[in-house]
């Protein structure tokens, strides 16, 4: 198999960034990698799989959470004809690097496409076009992230992005963070640094995650200051947003004794985030007296900003702390579920 062109610097990136990917490295990088690659880089390929929801931070996680177990996958990618590098790129290439067959098929196409539109070089874009022509695990990842190749190549040719789902437009933001699309701005700059550098899942902490939001939620509402009904809205978004990216949540959704409980617990209710913001925001919204202590007790008691997935108490906690006094996080509920006849 010979190189029709030359990789341009993106595409060496890519190349590296993929070889980090694969976890095994006596193992052929494989269409997912490849994948994973094009989202550590910069143009509109990464634009194109961000805007529909397959950040870096996505198919990183969907990669961690598989990583050893091929029995995850649905798609060998052709792993047993894997192929050189340097039969494939020719100088560019690494003869101690291996592609899957499926790999070096993508890159094959995206060598001639670049070729049919007269570029010197191949770039992303050529490559992530390679990527989905045919069903191969890059494919399978992005199906996981309920993502069609279709939207991808509708976003390439300059169509609209944005991953459809059932969220409320009022959650998008707390989407986003979620997908590394937006930061959180109460976050110290070295924190960022190394959410960034760690490739933070937020859904892996939902304690952690619930107790930043709780501030973006407080700003966006325009209040000066943050109330336990600003935790509460912050509960229930980080849940929502969660139901509707399990490929990050796991193991985490759905049910009960889950790290999601607080969230499930108001399911249950009846209470779901547009109902509480709708309580608070309407002109005849509920007036609600002062918090018995402030509401940044509640949250640095039971959700610290933590990064271990493994010791994050989950919400269950938060919304027990805020149901045991007479908060106005209590008091909300307590309006919101009088009518349906509910009990806390």
């Amino acid at each position: 198999m010979e190189a029709i062109t030359s990789p341009d610097w993106n595409i060496v990136g890519i190349l590296g960034a993929a070889r980090g990917a694969r976890g095994d490295a006596e193992a052929p990088i494989g269409t997912e990698h490849l994948l994973a690659g094009i989202t550590t880089t910069r143009g509109p390929a990464r634009e194109a799989l961000a805007d529909v929801g397959a950040t870096k931070i996505a198919l990183l996680t969907v990669l961690r959470n598989r990583k050893d177990d091929d029995g995850a996958w649905s798609t060998a990618d052709d792993a047993e004809a894997s192929i050189a590098s340097e039969d494939i790129l020719g100088e560019d290439g690494d003869r101690r690097i291996y592609y899957s067959g499926a790999a070096a098929r993508a890159l094959t196409a995206a060598m001639g496409d670049a070729r049919r539109k007269d570029a010197t070089k191949f770039g992303a874009d050529h490559l992530l076009r390679g990527l989905l022509e045919e069903e191969n695990r890059a494919v399978e990842l992005l199906a996981v992230c309920g993502i069609t190749p279709q939207a991808v190549r509708a976003r390439l040719d300059g169509g609209p992005g944005s991953r459809e789902d059932a969220l409320d437009p009022l959650l998008h933001a707390t989407r986003d963070v979620l997908l590394g699309r937006g930061q959180y701005r109460r976050v110290s700059f070295w924190m960022r640094w190394m959410i960034k550098l760690s490739g933070l899942n937020w859904a892996s902490v939902p304690a952690g995650w619930a107790g930043q939001e709780t501030f973006e939620q407080a700003r966006r509402l325009g209040g000066g200051t943050v109330g336990t009904e600003h935790v509460l809205l912050a509960i229930l978004a980080t849940h929502e947003v969660a139901l509707q990216h399990p490929h990050l949540s796991g193991a985490s959704l759905p049910g009960p004794e889950t790290q999601y409980a607080g969230g499930e617990r108001l399911a249950a209710l009846g209470i779901d985030y547009a109902s509480a913001h709708h309580a608070l925001t309407t002109p005849d919204h509920l007036r609600l007296p002062p918090d018995p202590r402030p509401a940044e007790q509640y949250v640095n008691e039971s959700a610290p900003l933590n990064l271990d997935p493994t010791t994050d108490p989950g919400t269950g906690p938060l919304l027990e702390a805020l149901l045991s006094e007479d908060t106005r996080a209590r008091q909300l509920v307590e309006a919101l579920t009088t009518s349906g006849g509910r009990r806390l």
